[in-house]
């Protein structure tokens, strides 16, 4: 299922993938078990190397043979050779889509041990066709989500044990003040739709909330 939000479309693959497709570039993060792709991806986005989250099979599908892949030092090593590495505060623009890598980590003492600050994931700004898209990447609330700028759209995980929960995920909401909200990261591994039909609960008249269906 896919929505246009400011003329940027967005595909919800399943989990924390998606495809954004503005001014004529498509932009894919974290592809996962993908079977197919209903477009392949000018530019790939890596969080990081988890599994679900860094699947070389799912990189090469949705990749176009031109595509630029971009991933953190972890995830580039287990992606091969031509990956673009980076790390949190690094800002670079390809296939004319402007991206800044930010901090994505937990700080719940019960799930430091998935992502711990030291880790290297990230979460992705993205500016394409004149709106920003955040995608946290796995990460709890954080410091640094008070100063990320404008967020036109933010892609929030909901489902708590690795990341956020509905609740966690309503408190960033009162802090990056998007304009648009996709919960994420529920129905594959853990977390279920009743999960960011909380959150949006949460959140309703702060911002508009998406749910999704998935098309993976």
């Amino acid at each position: 299922m896919a929505v246009t939000i400011e003329g940027v479309e967005i595909v919800w693959l399943k989990h924390d993938a998606f495809l954004l497709k503005g001014d004529g570039v498509v932009v894919a993060i974290d592809p996962y078990e993908l079977r197919s792709v209903p477009e392949k991806a000018d530019l790939v986005l890596v969080t990081h190397d988890h599994f679900d989250h860094c699947d070389p099979n799912s990189v090469r599908l949705v990749a176009k043979p031109d595509a630029v892949i971009i991933a953190p030092q972890k995830a580039a090593a287990k992606l091969g050779k031509n990956v673009q590495v980076v790390k949190a505060g690094d800002v670079l623009t390809e296939k004319g889509v402007t991206v800044k890598v930010v901090p994505a980590y937990n700080v719940r003492p019960e799930r430091q041990r998935f992502h711990p600050k030291n880790y290297g994931g990230v979460g992705y700004l993205i500016t394409l066709a004149g709106k920003t898209i955040y995608h946290t990447g796995d990460t709890d609330l954080i410091p640094e989500m008070d100063n990320l700028g404008q967020v036109d759209i933010a892609l929030l995980p909901v489902s708590g044990t690795y990341v956020m929960d509905a609740q966690e995920a309503a408190e960033a909401v009162k802090r990056i003040k998007p304009t648009h909200v996709i919960p994420m990261h529920y129905g594959s591994i853990v977390g279920s739709k009743a999960d960011a039909e909380k959150f949006a609960q949460l959140v309703a008249g702060q911002t508009t909330v998406h749910i999704l269906e998935p098309v993976s």
